[in-house]
């Protein structure tokens, strides 16, 4: 089964540069543009034998997101782990819309795939420290 790495964001060439360095490392991925199009992705990788073992976020993206696709990416696959690409630095960014999405949803850890965890670090995604 091939583990399919899921990376959201609207800048084109941040995103295209955490693909890189993914790539360059021996992790597969693909885009996406929007919460729904997350959706949709892992829901199809699912049926096609692919594994999403995490999905790396930009905050800009969960900016227009209404309660009922915090819902949907609440529910869809709470046993992937979701981590933000950046810091969330300016005031519109929503922590509280990506807190709710990851209430229940099961953490990464970096004992878990520490070499996974270093090229994520370097390429500027935030692993959760607890």
């Amino acid at each position: 089964m091939e583990e399919i790495i899921i990376v959201a964001g609207q800048d084109k060439a941040n995103v295209c540069g955490l693909r890189r360095c993914l790539r360059e490392h021996g992790y597969h991925s693909i885009p996406c543009r929007s919460a729904e199009q997350i959706v949709d992705e892992m829901r199809i990788l699912g049926t096609c034998g692919a594994c999403v073992p995490l999905v790396v976020i930009d905050p800009r993206v969960l900016r227009n997101v209404d309660d009922v696709g915090v819902g949907r990416l609440s529910d869809c696959a709470p046993h992937v782990p979701i981590l933000l690409a950046g810091e969330m630095s300016e005031p519109d960014d929503p922590i509280e819309v990506f807190e709710r999405i990851c209430e229940y949803r099961t953490q990464f850890r970096r004992e878990q795939n520490p070499t996974l965890a270093d090229v994520l670090e370097s390429a500027g995604v935030q692993i959760p420290c607890r």
